[in-house]
């Protein structure tokens, strides 16, 4: 029978007691949760729940006054020295997507995707967090909500053009912000007809582009059956996104990403692709 020398045998003791010790020690090791802190924010997030909780200056803070905080992130933009968050609340409290800035030394909210009551739990489930422009990372578009947020100045952007351009079967959806952040470019549905709108942030529509009468059955349909067929697989998988209109509303953003520009000429920023380009409305011609 073989036997251990004396130094192997020291080992092999102290390699057992440690593995008694070690699982009694981490036992009785007290739970620390999980704290980031983003300037003088703190957010802790507890194992055992799956909500977190927002401090501001060891102050407890309920943004809107929402006890059901699911998810905070931090973006570029600073105010008063402090980091601005993105943050998303739940709940019969909850306000959906906000924005928190600090201002006269005291946090402050504005909704930015707020939660719809009639679809509440499928906005829960699926937070809107916002689609980066292409091209333009720091340019957050909320299409369903025809809002959009420059992360690098934590300014929120929308314009000024008629019709419902909130919800999920709004009318003109906003698709691109032009680069001197002044218009925003939106889809517009009317009928069968549809058009690129023009818009400027305080004085109406500076330019239209009608698109050819085969855009929808060309493009906007293939996109509109391929987010119902991701949705259905999700739902037969039990996992991933399951709402169609939102994987559409995503695909039609890429989609203009891929055959829009923005052209800067005499009429200020306006919209090209397909050959065609914007134009501002009768009347409106310098």
């Amino acid at each position: 029978m073989l036997s251990l020398s004396f130094p192997l045998r020291r080992l092999a003791v102290a390699a057992s007691l440690a593995a008694a010790v070690l699982p009694a020690a981490l036992a009785q090791a007290p739970y620390v949760p999980v704290t980031k802190q983003y300037g003088d924010f703190v957010v802790t997030n507890d194992r055992f729940d799956s909500l977190v909780t927002l401090s501001f200056r060891k102050q407890g803070y309920w943004p809107g006054g929402a006890r059901e905080v699911v998810e905070v992130r931090p973006i570029k933009a600073k105010r008063e020295g402090q980091p601005m968050l993105l943050a998303f609340s739940k709940g019969y409290t909850g306000q959906g997507t906000i924005l928190i800035g600090v201002q006269n030394g005291e946090p402050l909210m504005r909704p930015i995707s707020p939660m719809q009551r009639d679809s509440m739990v499928r906005t829960e489930r699926d937070p809107e967090w916002g689609v980066p422009q292409p091209g333009r990372s720091e340019m957050l578009l909320f299409a369903r909500d025809g809002r959009a947020l420059d992360t690098g100045t934590g300014e929120l952007l929308w314009f000024d053009v008629a019709g419902n351009v909130t919800g999920d079967y709004a009318s003109p959806m906003l698709v691109s912000i032009s680069p001197d952040r002044q218009r925003g470019a939106y889809l517009a549905r009317k009928l069968s007809k549809l058009q690129i709108i023009v818009a400027t942030r305080d004085d109406g529509v500076a330019g239209v582009l009608a698109l050819p009468p085969d855009t929808y059955n060309r493009w906007l349909e293939p996109l509109s059956k391929l987010a119902s067929e991701q949705a259905g697989v999700a739902i037969k998988a039990r996992q991933g996104r399951t709402d169609s209109n939102r994987i559409r509303r995503e695909l039609e953003l890429a989609w203009f990403g891929q055959q829009f520009q923005w052209k800067q000429g005499k009429n200020g920023w306006q919209v090209t692709g397909l050959g065609l380009s914007s134009t501002p409305p009768e009347g409106k011609q310098p």
